[in-house]
Formats: structure tokens, sequence, C-alpha cells
């Protein structure tokens, strides 16, 4: 198991459980300690973006929901897709804030490069 391995479990469990302040500190943690592992670190970053939707922040939403689609630039994970593309659809009550629509872009740019 490596030294990640529970802040990411145990982040996105408890993302799941909806006890947001709980996730986004073990997946802060986590983000900053997989520096060097991108496509797990777009995942982490992927789900911490949701945990900050769901509270309903969404300057930490987009700050975050960004970090992520720029790490799956360099790799294209498919399970940091899958997140990334999740936390897309959840910011739909906000898809009207040009802030959003700039994030959104940038995650369909990635996907023309594909």
């Amino acid at each position: 198991m490596s030294p990640t391995h529970f802040g990411r479990l145990a982040g996105s469990c408890y993302l799941t459980l909806g006890d947001y302040r709980k996730a986004q500190r073990l997946l802060e943690k986590t983000a900053m300690e997989l520096q060097d592992r991108r496509k797990s670190r777009a995942i982490v970053l992927g789900n911490l973006a949701l945990s900050w939707i769901r509270e309903g922040d969404l300057d930490a939403a987009l700050a975050t929901f960004n970090d992520a689609v720029k790490e799956l630039h360099g790799t294209r994970g498919g399970g940091g897709m899958n997140i990334v593309f999740r936390a897309a659809r959840e910011m739909r009550p906000w898809r009207s804030e040009p802030a959003v629509q700039d994030a959104q872009d940038r995650l369909m740019a990635l996907m023309e490069a594909a």
C-alpha cells in the first residue's frame, strides 16, 4: 500500500458519505503528496472539486477543477477523466457563470486534443 493510499480512499469515502470538510482535509493533503503521480493526483483533485461543488463553494471548486484538468492534459487517465466529467456535470447550476463556461471549455479542449 502506498503512503497516499489511505488519504485517497478515506477522502473518497467521506465524499460519498457527505462529510465534505473531512474529505477536503484528506484530499488536499493527499494531492500535495502526489506531485509526482499525476494520474492519481487527477483523481484526488477531481474528488476534491466534487466536495467543493457539493458544499456550494464555486470558487474553490473551479480552482481545483482547473488543476485537475491540467493534470489530465499530461496523463489522460481514465479514472481522472470520469471524475472530472462528473464534476463538470455537477457544476450545471452555475453554467451561466463565465468562469464555469471557461473551465468546461478547457475540459472540452482536452478531449479535442485526444
